[in-house]
């Protein structure tokens, strides 16, 4: 995202609701708006009838970039959602000091021609309204029960000059494989995902500067590893092949896993479904599972069946305002068509 932002820019703002083109359902925030030239402010969020996986999908930076770069906008702010800020301004702030990163790969730069990105703290948010006849503590109010947005032009601009400071790091990611054992299938591959990156270093708690990420994720790398050896015992219980993918830059934007998927170390139509495994919690007895996609694909049907015959409960995304479907890894498999959960 970074090696696309102009060092210097001045334009006009339009509010454009939550900001979200979804021709599925015949829905476009963006009609009818003047955007050229413009910078679009966005309500994090979506309208209520919208299905969540749907939703998160065009809330996506890539498509949702997308559809503004084709209505003419050069770049966005984002006014966070009070009502589903899972995470708060003070830990959101602290971005501000980590680098940002990108795949060095053009072809997956998905955000070229954005020449401003910034998220702005709730708390500040109601200057951009001023003169426009309404009020940030308005738009809130009717995006915390997910209702439909006004869009209007605002009254104010945006200056913004800023410094780009680029170098290349390497990571890479860490692919197992176990051959199956159906000579029709053993051409199939089911892929397990799991992200081997934390946080890494940051503002220290309690003066501690080192972010262990036992849970995220190092939890979910620990099962992919036992799942491995457990079938590693029985090889005649899985038919088709298995890759045990363990990938970097999750938190950086999914990155490793979106490397793959666009850059498949088997072909990529032989890839049949992708079940992954981000903070994977050990902690307590297991009796409700939470599947991001469950109704997306007949993985679904699969997950529920097996759950049952455990005594557990399967859910769907139970807060959707927090898109969930989008942010980890499953999510690059579902852009190219696999079937996908978490």
């Amino acid at each position: 995202m970074a090696a696309y932002l102009a060092p210097e820019i001045e334009a006009p703002l339009v509010f454009v609701g939550y900001g979200l083109t979804i021709p599925e359902k015949k829905y476009d925030d963006l009609a009818g708006l003047d955007l050229k030239g413009k910078i679009a402010v966005i309500f994090s969020g979506s309208p209520a009838e919208m299905p969540a996986a749907l939703a998160s999908h065009y809330q996506s930076a890539g498509e949702r970039w997308k559809a503004l770069r084709k209505a003419g906008a050069i770049g966005v702010v984002a006014l966070p959602n009070p009502a589903s800020m899972d995470i708060p301004w003070s830990r959101m702030a602290l971005n501000r000091a980590h680098p940002s990163m990108e795949l060095a790969d053009a072809t997956l730069i998905e955000t070229e021609g954005e020449r401003l990105s910034i998220t702005v703290n709730p708390s500040s948010a109601e200057k951009f309204f001023a003169g426009s006849g309404h009020t940030f503590a308005e738009i809130a109010a009717l995006g915390k029960d997910r209702k439909p947005l006004p869009r209007f032009p605002l009254a104010v601009s945006i200056k913004a000059v800023a410094k780009v400071e680029k170098s290349a790091v390497e990571s890479a990611n860490v692919i197992g494989k176990l051959p199956g054992s159906d000579p029709a299938l053993k051409n199939e591959y089911v892929v397990l995902s799991a992200h081997i990156d934390h946080l890494g270093i940051g503002e220290p708690i309690n003066g501690d500067r080192i972010y262990n990420g036992a849970m995220d994720n190092g939890s979910g790398s620990a099962l992919l590893l036992d799942v491995a050896r457990s079938l590693k015992q029985d090889p005649a219980a899985h038919k088709r092949s298995i890759l045990f993918i363990f990938v970097c830059g999750e938190e950086k934007g999914l990155l490793g896993s979106k490397y793959f998927a666009a850059h498949s170390t088997v072909p990529a139509k032989s890839i049949v479904a992708d079940i992954n495994t981000d903070m994977f919690l050990p902690l307590i007895p297991l009796k409700l599972l939470t599947v991001y996609g469950l109704q997306e694909s007949d993985l679904g049907d699969v997950v529920r069946e097996v759950a049952q015959a455990q005594g557990v409960k399967v859910q769907g995304d139970p807060e959707p305002l927090r898109n969930a479907f989008i942010r980890s890894d499953q999510y690059s498999f579902i852009r190219h068509g696999i079937p996908a959960s978490q």
